[in-house]
């Protein structure tokens, strides 16, 4: 799946992307790259809404097992997902999910298997004008039809 198909995908099947302009910069096996802009994501701040910052990390580990497991047919849920807030960022976002171990891909995929459910913990850097704005921590549960 290229990036320009995964965005179409996000934004046709999770409406909340498009409304927040989320787009897909680079996909690989081992990374996951969007961005999102300043202007539709701000708060009365003129600060990065923190729901916006929590959204995007959430889609980029959401967006990360639905192309690295494509099993699932997308029937991927977010089981847990923690945002820790570095501080405030009045610049467009860039939102990194880089791809657990292949080991933690292999133990999903055998308990998907064996189990109906395969679940995978997925970390998320999120920078603004080049600094670390927040951190995510995600466990991703993949179910079978």
């Amino acid at each position: 799946m290229t990036a320009r198909e995964l965005q179409a995908f996000l934004h046709a099947n999770i409406p909340a992307t498009a409304a927040l302009s989320l787009s897909v910069v680079d996909i690989t096996p081992d990374s996951l790259i969007l961005s999102a802009p300043h202007a539709p994501n701000r708060n009365h701040k003129n600060t990065v809404f923190g729901g916006s910052i929590a959204l995007a990390a959430t889609v980029g580990g959401w967006a990360m097992v639905h192309s690295r497991f494509p099993e699932a047919a997308g029937n991927i849920v977010i089981q847990q997902g923690e945002t820790r807030y570095l501080h405030p960022t009045n610049g467009d976002l860039t939102v990194i999910t880089r791809a657990a171990t292949e080991e933690d891909w292999r133990k999903m995929k055998e308990m998907f298997e064996q189990r109906g459910k395969g679940k995978i913990v997925l970390e998320t850097e999120i920078f603004s004008d080049g600094v670390k704005a927040a951190v995510f921590g995600g466990k991703f549960v993949a179910l079978k039809s």
